[in-house]
């Protein structure tokens, strides 16, 4: 199915139809690489730069927070710049900002320089990441295309666990933080800055964004930004997903060094390795499956399963059952990526999406940025993982109840 607006009897519509597609597998490369060597890479920089610096998992775990931090900030400005400069300007600046910070990571000697370099690794990941991507993909595409197309592109999101973090593990370890630094920058250059030339978005006298607004839109057409800014369901989803990735990403940012400690080096990878299979897997039947359910209900049931993956976690004490544990907590995360964008869009006119949802990114990056801390300050005060990994599932509880609430505010969701 063509996105809206493109005929069938075009040729062009055709051409225009191939193109959308050839979006989705750029974006997907993409997110590879912005969400491998960011994202799932945390738990690997983490037990990396705490043996270096010789400090703390809490003091280097603030590193993590500040990158999270610092990106979902950022996204908020090229939310913005996304109607004034081509997307591929964006994605270029943000590739040269994180080639940089991460080819000075290794040379790091102390907390303050790793902060500051963490903080700019954040920024540039801004432009190479979820907000460009979701945007590009929520503009391509409408409809059940819609959910497929993100389900297809954001399996970046999970290959990057796959393939770049045993990678970036074995660099470290076989020849030291500056090599490994430098050969991640140079490979997010060489993979990202051919991609950003093929990005574009779609005319927009052919788009969806002057196309007749979707059922569940028209509950909202006349309201503006700033009142959907502060309508009710759109404050307690951003709530809930402030919760989800304060327990989603503090559990994947410790989670090679939790099964390290049980296991050893080479079940950690894999155990990352799970994670971002099953979030694979669960993100293709989770493509299918909300087009089946009610969006509210695929969302309430995803939260279920991260917490039963979270308390598997908490309760591994060995290699075979921390994978297993990996796996179950991993069919949640890719869904639970996805959702957000998917709700938003499905929700809200097209024209107002970019912003409403790099807000949501924005104030979502304070759970990420309080997470990996507070499961690294926990760690050290209880000198294990099992009592940091049931706060991370209480957090995961909390957003469950917030988001039920959320569903009842409106109609067009809970229906």
């Amino acid at each position: 199915m063509a996105p809206k607006g493109y005929e069938k009897k075009s040729g062009n519509g055709w051409a225009e139809e191939n193109y959308a597609w050839i979006i989705v597998g750029a974006v997907l490369v993409m997110q590879t690489v912005s969400s491998g060597i960011g994202f799932y890479n945390m738990s690997v920089y983490i037990k990396t730069f705490s043996d270096l610096l010789s400090v703390s998992l809490a003091e280097v775990s603030v590193a993590a927070s500040l990158f999270y931090l610092t990106g979902g900030i950022a996204g908020l400005y090229v939310a913005a710049l996304m109607d004034r400069f081509p997307v591929r300007v964006l994605v270029f600046g943000g590739a040269l900002l994180s080639s940089l910070a991460l080819a000075l990571m290794g040379f790091a000697r102390s907390l303050l320089e790793l902060y500051c370099l963490f903080s700019l690794f954040g920024v540039g990941s801004a432009g190479i990441s979820i907000v460009v991507s979701t945007t590009l993909i929520t503009r391509w595409f409408e409809g059940p295309d819609r959910s497929m197309a993100l389900a297809v592109s954001s399996t970046g999101l999970s290959l990057g666990g796959f393939i770049w973090t045993p990678l970036t593990a074995y660099w470290i370890n076989d020849l030291g933080a500056v090599e490994a630094m430098w050969i991640l920058a140079i490979l997010l250059l060489i993979i990202v800055l051919p991609i950003g030339l093929i990005l574009k978005f779609p005319d927009l006298k052919k788009s969806q964004l002057v196309s007749e607004p979707s059922e569940d839109q028209e509950l909202w057409e006349d309201l503006s930004l700033e009142e959907a800014y502060r309508s009710t369901f759109y404050v307690l989803i951003v709530i809930a997903y402030i919760f989800i990735m304060c327990s989603q990403v503090g559990a994947i940012a410790h989670l090679y060094n939790r099964v390290d400690l049980v296991a050893g080096y080479d079940f950690a990878a894999q155990s990352i390795q799970a994670l971002s299979v099953a979030s694979i897997l669960g993100r293709f039947f989770g493509g299918w499956l909300v087009n089946k359910i009610s969006t509210s209900s695929f969302a309430l049931g995803n939260l279920c399963l991260q917490g039963l993956g979270l308390l598997l976690i908490s309760l591994a004490d060995n290699g075979p059952f921390s994978i297993f544990a990996a796996l179950i907590f991993g069919l949640s995360v890719g869904n639970l990526l996805m959702t957000l964008p998917l709700w938003l869009a499905e929700v809200f006119p097209a024209g107002v999406y970019p912003r409403l949802f790099a807000r949501a990114n924005a104030f979502s990056v304070l759970g990420l940025a309080v997470g990996p801390f507070t499961i690294g300050a926990l760690f050290d005060l209880t000198d294990g993982y099992h009592i940091p990994y049931l706060f991370a599932l209480f957090v995961s509880l909390l957003a469950f109840f917030v988001m039920l609430a959320a569903v009842k505010q409106n109609p067009a969701i809970s229906r």
